[in-house]
């Protein structure tokens, strides 16, 4: 599992390359930049415990914590579309 959370992070830079890329054409919108982020940081946070956990515990606070970063996460994530890529383009 170790090796799954090392990928996610070497795709990390391809991953914002594809956001910049999505707003530069104006295919970027506000729900789709939310999705994005909170897809990638809950894949993220589950992939991180399940490479550091031993019991089932951890594992459980992993799956936990993954969907609990959908309900702040995604207003947050539109909120910071809002501030920062919305006031680039004005």
């Amino acid at each position: 599992m170790m090796s799954n959370f090392v990928v996610e992070v070497v795709i990390l830079p391809l991953y914002l390359l594809s956001v910049r890329i999505l707003h530069k054409y104006g295919q970027l919108t506000e729900n789709k930049f939310g999705l994005l982020v909170v897809t990638y940081l809950s894949v993220m946070v589950y992939t991180f415990f399940q490479a550091i956990s031993t019991t089932i515990e951890f594992r459980m606070i992993g799956f936990v914590l993954a969907f609990l970063c959908w309900f702040p996460g995604y207003s947050l994530a539109k909120r910071i579309y809002r501030r920062i890529l919305l006031r680039g383009r004005q």
